[in-house]
């Protein structure tokens, strides 16, 4: 306890969205009322994109059912389920940015802890036996220095009992900042082809959990999932910390 008062007295810290000074290093970047204020995605959510519908009441509600943009699609996606733990807006957004941006490592442990609420709930972690983080290309990474989808990847690792981390899905070409993106059309090209599973790597058999820091438009992690589809995965779920929810007029 007494260490705490010191670096209380000597290292204060503030909470990075309301400036109010933080006596605890539970979260180290937030408050505890702000860090709260993002919405934590529960039921009811769409099984299929993952992101949450307005609460229904009622008896003999479903838990879960498809939203609209799903139900209208032609024809499935190559992943089964996307789960987030959060909706993609004020300190979970900024969250992510502080990792991605700002080197703010120590963050990843209070985003795996949303993450593996959804894994307690959601997610059965014994069927899983690989842990695939979404890949950066190899000049992005050399140049940020670490990739935020393997540090939340290895964060949760211990939560999966015959699973380990995999890094046989790669990024085989550069490609521009999803989130930077407004057309639909852009991002879909923007990651087609971009992935990629060695060609001596089967990964039949296998049950994959794909990891990702935010998710879009589901475009990458779409791409991600149909390169280890053909790799022979046998299903591909994806679980993300955040979900950006689609701009409505």
């Amino acid at each position: 306890m007494w260490i705490l008062t010191l670096k209380n007295i000597f290292f204060p810290i503030f909470c990075k969205e309301c400036g109010l000074r933080l006596l605890t290093d539970e979260n180290g970047f937030f408050c505890a009322t702000c860090w709260e204020l993002p919405q934590r995605i529960e039921r009811p959510f769409c099984p299929s994109c993952g992101r949450p519908h307005a609460k229904r009441l009622g008896m003999d509600e479903p838990d879960h059912f498809q939203c609209a943009d799903c139900t209208a699609r032609t024809e499935d996606p190559p992943y089964r389920h996307i789960f987030g733990a959060t909706v993609y807006e004020g300190t979970a957004a900024e969250a992510v940015k502080l990792l991605k941006f700002h080197e703010r490592r120590w963050i990843v442990r209070v985003m795996c802890e949303e993450m593996e609420r959804v894994i307690k709930s959601e997610l059965i972690p014994e069927r899983y036996t690989l842990i695939m983080p979404v890949p950066l290309h190899k000049v992005r990474q050399r140049h940020r220095g670490f990739n935020q989808a393997t540090l939340l990847a290895q964060g949760i690792v211990e939560q999966f009992p015959k699973a380990q981390v995999s890094s046989d899905l790669q990024r085989i070409r550069p490609t521009r900042t999803q989130s930077k993106l407004n057309d639909s059309s852009d991002r879909k090209h923007n990651v087609r082809g971009a992935f990629a599973v060695d060609r001596e790597v089967d990964l039949s058999g296998h049950e994959i959990l794909l990891i990702d820091d935010v998710v879009t438009s589901g475009r990458t992690v779409h791409e991600c999932a149909l390169a280890l589809k053909r790799a022979g995965a046998n299903t591909v779920d994806v679980l993300s910390f955040s979900l950006a929810l689609p701009k409505r007029d």
